[in-house]
C-alpha cells in the first residue's frame, strides 16, 4: 500500500511547535529489553518475574535505538516495584534496584542526550500494597497516612479497579496530592523530558489540572500524554473512576459501540496529548483483520475523520501494538506485509508514531493475551539474535522518510513527498 505523505500542519512543523510533535518514540519495557553484557534472560520470559532487564542494557544499546532513528524514549516505570513490568509502585523517589538503580538511570541520562529524550510512565492513581505508606494505614485508623486511601466502614479499601494488591491513592487529599505532584517534579529535575500518564481515568479532573498546571510551571517543555484506555472496564470498576461521563461511556461500550474517542475526547483539554487508541482500532480493523487489502483513500478518510474530531495542536501519538494489547503481527496471523502496511500508514500520519519494542524487528506472541496472563505473550524477550533485517530495514527507511519530510516542511520547501518511496527506500 502507498499513502500519500501527509503534510505536518503548520503548528505541527519543527522549529514552530513543541519538540513531540516531531519526536519518533520508542517503548520500553525495561525488565525485557537488555540485560547489559548479555543476550539472553535470567528467566523463561513467558512467566511473571524478573528477566533480568536492566537500564544499564539499554544504554548498551543506544546506538541500535539511534540507527533506527528514534528521538525519544518512553521507558516502562522504573521505580522500586514489586512486579517485572514495573507498574506496582513500592517506592516513588527511588530507581529499582533490579533495574540498575539511580547510577544507571544518570548513566541513561547522560548517553541519551541531547540527541534522544526520556519520557517515563508515571503510576498516580494506585500503588503496590507493601508500600510503607499503605502499610502504615493498615495498621492505624490514626496514621497520618489513613485519608490518602479509600477506606470503607468494614477497612476495605479501593483498589485499581479490582485488583485489591493495588490500593487506589486518594489525591484529593491535599497531602497526597502535593506528594505525588513534587515526586514528579524531581524527576523532571534529573533530567526526565515527559510522563507517560498510567491509567488516567482514575484520579479525578481536579488532580489532573492541579498536575498539569505545577509540573508545566516547573518546566514548560515536560511532554504529558495521557492513557485514556477504558478498555475491559465492568460495571463495578465504575466506582474506582474519577472520568466525567463514566457510566455514559459504559453503557455506550456494553451496546457494543466503540468508545475510544468519545473517552479520549473527555481529556483533550487536560494533556499535551493522548495515546491514540481510536487509530490503533482503525489498523486493527482495517488492517490487521481486513479480508482483503484495504483502500488507500478510504482508509485515510476513515482516518481523516477520525482526526477531526479533536482540537487543533493536540499530540495524539499513534501506535499498533503496547505492553496491554497483542502483538500487531500476531493479530495479523503473521503476515509481515500487513505490518508493513500499517506501519507505513502510520508514519504518513502527522502525529508522532511509537514503536514498540520489537515490532521493527518482527516480533510476534503464540498465544492471545488476557486477564489471566496478565499481557505476557506481548511481553517477552527482545529479539537480539535474528531480527528479521528486511523489517528492520523498512522501519529505518519509514522514520528517514518522515525526518526528511519534516525538515522540508521546516524550510518552506513542499510539505509532502511524491506517492512511492522516497530515495532512502529500497
Amino acid at each position: 500500500m502507498t499513502l500519500e505523505p501527509r503534510a505536518f500542519p503548520a503548528e505541527n512543523r519543527p522549529g514552530l511547535s513543541p519538540w513531540w510533535h516531531e519526536a519518533v518514540f520508542y517503548q520500553v519495557l525495561v525488565d525485557r529489553f537488555r540485560r547489559f553484557g548479555a543476550e539472553e534472560p535470567l528467566r523463561d520470559p513467558s512467566l511473571p518475574g524478573f528477566c533480568g532487564g536492566n537500564l544499564r542494557g539499554v544504554v548498551e544499546r543506544l546506538d541500535y535505538l539511534r540507527s533506527l532513528g528514534i528521538t525519544a524514549l518512553w521507558l516502562s516505570p522504573i521505580q522500586c516495584t514489586a512486579s517485572y513490568h514495573g507498574y506496582h509502585i513500592t517506592d516513588y523517589q527511588r530507581v529499582e534496584k533490579r533495574f540498575g538503580g539511580m547510577a544507571s538511570f544518570r548513566a541513561l541520562l547522560r548517553a541519551a542526550k541531547p540527541d534522544i529524550r526520556i519520557v517515563l510512565d508515571w503510576v498516580p492513581n494506585h500503588l503496590h500494597r507493601t508500600h510503607p505508606f499503605f502499610q502504615e494505614a493498615l495498621r492505624s485508623k490514626r496514621s497520618r497516612y489513613r485519608d490518602w486511601f479509600y477506606f470503607d466502614r468494614h477497612g476495605d479499601h479501593l483498589s485499581f479497579l479490582d485488583v485489591s494488591e493495588l490500593p487506589k491513592l486518594n489525591l484529593d487529599h491535599p497531602d497526597a496530592r502535593r506528594y505525588m505532584i513534587d515526586c514528579a517534579k524531581s524527576w523532571l529535575d534529573l533530567g526526565v523530558d515527559g510522563f507517560r500518564l498510567d491509567h488516567v481515568l482514575g484520579p479525578s479532573m481536579e488532580f489532573w489540572h492541579t498536575f498539569r498546571a505545577e509540573v508545566k510551571q516547573h518546566k514548560p517543555t515536560t511532554y504529558l500524554v495521557g492513557e485514556a484506555l477504558f478498555m475491559g472496564i465492568q460495571r463495578k470498576d465504575l466506582r474506582t473512576l474519577r472520568m466525567p461521563r463514566k457510566r455514559q461511556c459504559f453503557e455506550a461500550a456494553v451496546r457494543g459501540h466503540s468508545v475510544a474517542d468519545r473517552v479520549q475526547l473527555e481529556y483533550a483539554g487536560v494533556f499535551d496529548g493522548l495515546l491514540d487508541f481510536g487509530f490503533q482500532e482503525i489498523l486493527l480493523t482495517q488492517v490487521a483483520h481486513a479480508r482483503q487489502k484495504p483502500g488507500t483513500a478510504q482508509l485515510q478518510a476513515r482516518l481523516d475523520e477520525h482526526y477531526r474530531q479533536f482540537p487543533p495542536g493536540l499530540s495524539l501519538p499513534s501506535f499498533l501494538d503496547n505492553h496491554d494489547l497483542n502483538r500487531f503481527l500476531f493479530e495479523a496471523k503473521g503476515d509481515r506485509t500487513r505490518l508493513m502496511q500499517a506501519a507505513e500508514i502510520q508514519f504518513q500520519q502527522a502525529q508522532p508514531p511509537i514503536i514498540y519494542y520489537g515490532t521493527e524487528a518482527g516480533m510476534t506472541q503464540d498465544r492471545a493475551s488476557d486477564a489471566l496472563n496478565g499481557g505476557l505473550p506481548a511481553r517477552q524477550w527482545m529479539t537480539w539474535t535474528h531480527p528479521d533485517p528486511e523489517l528492520l530495514e523498512f522501519y529505518t527507511d519509514l522514520i528517514c522518510e518522515r525526518k526528511r519530510r519534516g525538515s522540508l516542511a521546516t524550510v518552506g520547501m513542499a510539505q509532502v513527498l511524491p506517492k512511492g518511496k522516497s530515495e532512502n527506500r529500497r
